[in-house]
């Protein structure tokens, strides 16, 4: 039983690391293109562009937040002590709430985006 515990630690902290790279391969690819839309002119600020990089970055952030959740039920699920089990509910809870708002603002940034 306790290896098969330690494969699922395994695979958790791999899961991990992924949405930790997704994390910071979306910050670098949209920090680049932030300075080289504010490098481009650094008297006007489009605004459509900043939003389309806002959109950019909460897509690479819902996708980890994804990764992130499934990696706390498979770290939890192989512990199931009670006090992780609420742990891991309240952590599910505002990753999900997180989730949910930073989609409906990449989705009202988006149709506004569209209106234009």
């Amino acid at each position: 039983m306790e290896e098969i515990k330690n494969i699922f630690w395994i695979i958790a902290e791999i899961i991990e690391v992924v949405a930790m790279t997704i994390l910071i391969y979306g910050f670098l690819k949209v920090f680049i293109k932030f300075i080289c839309i504010e490098g481009k002119d650094i008297t006007k600020v489009d605004i459509y562009y900043i939003q389309r990089i806002r959109c950019q970055i909460g897509i690479y952030i819902l996708l980890a937040l994804d990764f992130l959740i499934t990696s706390d039920i498979i770290f939890t699920l192989s512990e199931l002590s009670e006090e992780q089990m609420i742990s891991l509910s309240l952590f599910i809870v505002t990753r999900i709430a997180i989730g949910y708002f930073l989609g409906k603002e990449i989705k009202e940034l988006s149709e506004e985006k569209q209106d234009e």
